[in-house]
């Protein structure tokens, strides 16, 4: 069955996203849903692979000073005429740990959240890795207690 790629489709209160090329790793893999597990917190699953599923966060709510340039290649890619078409998400890896719960930023998600279309870019040039903590350790100030 064929889908156009503009179509918009929601389903139990969550969007589905055509990556045209996959993920990295996952290039067989074209439809993702996208769904709010809570505030912070989403879920990317593979629509053909329900196993195949991710960790998400918007990186702007953790990393208050986190940018980086998209190309116009990219953003002609997923059909982006307007930055408020623009969700980002990254991939987080989970620890019971929280302290080591980790966030890539190397490798946002890019959606258009008009068309519903996405992509895994990668950063060039960036200190950004795969494995950045997600909650940055607190400065002397922020842990209290006495001085």
């Amino acid at each position: 069955m064929t889908r156009k790629l503009d179509e918009i489709r929601w389903r139990n209160k969550e969007a589905v996203y055509v990556f045209p090329k996959g993920l990295p790793g996952f290039e067989h893999l074209r439809e993702f849903k996208l769904q709010e597990h809570n505030e912070l917190f989403s879920i990317l699953s593979a629509v053909e692979e329900a196993a195949v599923t991710f960790i998400t966060v918007n990186p702007f709510d953790f990393i208050s000073d986190y940018e980086f340039e998209l190309s116009n290649d990219t953003l002609a890619d997923i059909g982006v005429t307007d930055r408020e078409q623009i969700e980002v998400r990254c991939i987080v890896t989970w620890h019971s740990n929280r302290k080591k719960t980790t966030v890539n930023l190397l490798a946002p998600l890019i959606f258009n959240v008009e068309k519903s279309i996405g992509k895994q870019i990668v950063l060039q040039h960036t200190d950004y890795t795969t494995r950045d903590a997600l909650w940055p350790k607190p400065t002397h100030e922020e842990q209290g207690g006495e001085s």
